[in-house]
C-alpha cells in the first residue's frame, strides 16, 4: 500500500494526514499555531515552534500509519524567515498579514506583482532599515514550508511555482540576491529526511504553497480548467498550455504542460457575512444562503462586492462597492442574493481577463458546500462546475504530487481523479444565460463607474 505523509503550515494550525493512492486518510493530526504582534501591524511567529508542531504532528500520525513513501509540505505564503550564512534563524519570520513595510518603487508593469507592502523585497527593507543588525548578518530570506524542507533535508531552495510571482522583479532590485534561491518543481525530490529518525532515508518533495495544492487537490491540473478556492475571500485562476501574461494577474508555472493565470479576490464568504449582518442578522451563513436562495435573480439588484478594496484583477485598496437598482420592493433575500451573485461575478472578472474561455472549473473551499452558490457560479460563468468528494483538498494536491514525484501516477490528472474524483456537476442553465449576460453587462457598468472609466 502507497502512504503519503502529508502537511500544510496555516497561521492557525499545522494540519497533517497520511494518505494512501486512493485518498483515504489514514491518521491525522492538527496542531494549533498563534500569530505574534508585539506592536502595531505586526504579524509573526517563531519558526521553531512550526518545526516543533510538524515533529509532533507526524509522530502522531506514524503511531497508527505505518512508515511513508515519500513526504510533501505545502502552506502559506508570503511570509519571510531570515537566515544566516549557515542557515540559522535570525528573528522571528513575518507573516502575510504584517502590514510594516512600506511598497518599494521599482518598475514593475503588472499591479498584481508590485512591491507592495507585503512582498517579500519590502520586508527585506523594512528589516534593513529597522534592524541593520539582523540585515548585516541575513543571507537568505525563505518562504516557511521552504524552512520546513530544510529542517527536515538540510537542503536549502524554493519550489517553481511560488517563486515565479518574482519572476518580474528586475534582476538589479535592491536585496533580490537574498530571495534568489535553487528552485525545484513541486514533484521533484529535494532530499531525504536526516532530522527525525523515525523517518530517515524518506524522500521530500518539493511541494508548493496552499493555493496550488488545494487547486491541484481537487484536479484543477491540465489547460482548459479552471479553478475557485472558495473561502471567505477566494483565489481563483486559469489554466492554459502557455504562459498568459495578463494584466491583474498572476501567471505561474503549475504542472507538466500546464501554466496559470490568477490570483486572490477580495471577494468570498464574506461578502455574504456582510449582507447578513446588514439585513438578517438573526440567520447563520447556511440560513442566509437559503433565503438568497428564494430570490429572482431577474428582479435583484447587481452587487459590486469591493467591500475592502479589490484584488485580483484590479488591485485597488482605494475602491469600494455599491448596490445598484435597489427599489422600495426588494427585501432580505434580494439583497442576500445579489451578494452570492457579487461574488460570482468578481470569479467571472478574473476569468475574463485571463483571455480564456475555461471548459470546466473545479470548486473547493468552504463556499463549495453550498449547492446554491456553486449554480449561481456556473450560471453566472456559463461554465461547467465540478466539486470535488473532498473540498478542503490541500492535503490530497500534496498527496497527489507525492505520488506524482514517486512515479506511482502516470500525470496529475490520474492521481486527483482517483484521490478526490468529482461528486457533483453544476451545469449552466441555457434558459438563463440571456439574463446573466444582461446582469454581466450591468455589473461591468457600475464597475467601471467605480474604477473611474465609465
Amino acid at each position: 500500500m502507497s502512504v503519503y505523509l502529508v502537511a500544510d503550515l496555516g497561521t492557525s494550525a499545522l494540519r497533517a494526514a497520511a494518505i494512501d493512492a486512493d485518498g483515504a486518510t489514514l491518521a491525522a493530526h492538527s496542531v494549533p499555531l498563534s500569530i505574534a504582534a508585539p506592536v502595531p501591524g505586526a504579524a509573526e511567529a517563531d519558526p521553531e515552534t512550526w518545526w516543533a508542531a510538524l515533529r509532533d504532528a507526524f509522530a502522531h500520525i506514524l503511531k497508527a500509519a505505518p512508515k511513508p513513501d515519500a513526504i510533501c509540505l505545502t502552506g502559506m505564503t508570503r511570509g519571510q524567515i531570515f537566515l544566516d550564512a549557515k542557515g540559522a534563524v535570525l528573528r522571528p519570520a513575518i507573516l502575510w498579514a504584517d502590514t510594516r513595510a512600506a511598497p518599494l518603487d521599482i518598475a514593475i508593469d503588472n499591479p498584481a506583482v508590485a512591491i507592495n507592502p507585503f512582498h517579500a523585497l519590502a520586508r527585506i527593507a523594512w528589516v534593513a532599515r529597522n534592524e541593520p543588525a539582523v540585515f548585516a548578518r541575513t543571507a537568505k530570506v525563505i518562504e516557511p514550508k521552504d524552512w520546513l524542507n530544510y529542517r527536515l533535508t538540510g537542503a536549502l531552495g524554493a519550489d517553481a511555482v511560488t517563486a515565479a510571482r518574482f519572476d518580474p522583479i528586475p534582476a538589479d532590485a535592491p536585496h533580490r540576491d537574498l530571495i534568489d534561491l535553487t528552485r525545484a518543481e513541486p514533484w521533484a525530490k529535494i532530499g531525504t529526511v536526516n532530522a527525525i529518525a523515525e523517518l530517515a532515508g524518506v524522500p521530500v518533495f518539493a511541494g508548493a504553497m496552499d493555493t496550488w495544492a488545494g487547486a491541484v487537490g481537487t484536479g484543477a491540473v491540465t489547460p482548459g480548467q479552471a479553478y475557485d478556492v472558495a473561502g471567505t475571500t477566494e483565489q481563483a485562476g486559469v489554466l492554459t498550455a502557455t504562459r498568459v501574461k495578463a494584466r491583474g494577474l498572476v501567471d505561474l508555472p503549475w504542472t507538466p504542460g500546464a501554466f496559470q493565470a490568477g490570483g486572490p479576490t477580495q471577494a468570498g464568504g464574506d461578502a455574504l457575512a456582510w449582507a447578513r449582518d446588514l439585513v438578517a442578522k438573526e440567520l447563520d451563513f447556511d440560513a442566509a444562503l437559503a433565503l438568497a436562495a428564494t430570490a429572482d435573480p431577474a428582479r435583484a439588484p447587481i452587487f459590486v462586492p469591493y467591500l475592502a478594496g479589490e484584488r485580483a484583477p484590479v488591485w485597488r485598496a482605494d475602491v469600494r462597492g455599491t448596490l445598484i437598482g435597489l427599489s422600495r420592493e426588494h427585501r432580505s433575500a434580494d439583497i442576500l442574493y445579489a451578494a452570492v451573485e457579487g461574488v460570482a461575478l468578481a470569479l467571472a472578472d478574473i476569468v475574463a481577463a485571463s483571455g480564456a474561455a475555461p471548459s470546466a472549473l473545479r470548486i473547493s473551499g468552504g463556499g463549495a458546500r453550498s449547492d446554491f452558490w456553486c449554480q449561481v457560479k456556473a450560471d453566472v460563468l456559463g461554465t461547467i462546475v465540478e466539486r470535488p468528494r473532498e473540498i478542503e483538498a490541500g492535503l490530497l494536491g500534496a498527496a497527489a504530487c507525492a505520488a506524482f514525484g514517486l512515479g506511482h501516477t502516470p500525470d496529475f490528472a490520474t492521481a486527483a481523479a482517483r484521490m478526490n474524483p468529482v461528486s457533483r456537476i453544476f451545469r449552466p442553465d441555457p434558459a438563463k444565460a440571456p439574463l446573466y449576460a444582461a446582469r454581466r453587462a450591468r455589473y461591468a457598468g457600475a464597475k467601471n463607474y467605480i474604477l473611474g472609466s465609465g
